[in-house]
């Protein structure tokens, strides 16, 4: 497996589908904690709305390529967790 060729989020998801099952297990619910650490931020920050405003900027056009680099930066760090951890 190369993982220096394709989409970084192409190959994040065979990494989780080939890693054992424990590393991609904790990789997994570190990924699950820190989406609902953001979303009681936001709800904090933001009220009720937050959901609205997230998808605002989902369907946005103007944020449609930022939040494609953010994505694959996610998952080459994601990889990176998950592979420093099977060495």
């Amino acid at each position: 497996m190369d993982i220096f060729e394709g989409i970084p989020q192409d190959k994040w998801i065979e990494i989780v589908f080939n890693a054992s099952q424990g590393l991609a297990s904790a990789e997994l619910i570190r990924i699950l904690e820190r989406l609902a650490s953001m979303e009681i931020l936001l709800e904090k920050r933001l009220g009720e709305s937050w959901e609205e405003e997230l998808n605002y900027i989902l369907s946005s056009e103007e944020s449609s390529e930022e939040i494609y680099r953010h994505t694959q930066n996610l998952a080459i760090e994601s990889m990176g967790n998950i592979l420093t951890k099977n060495e």
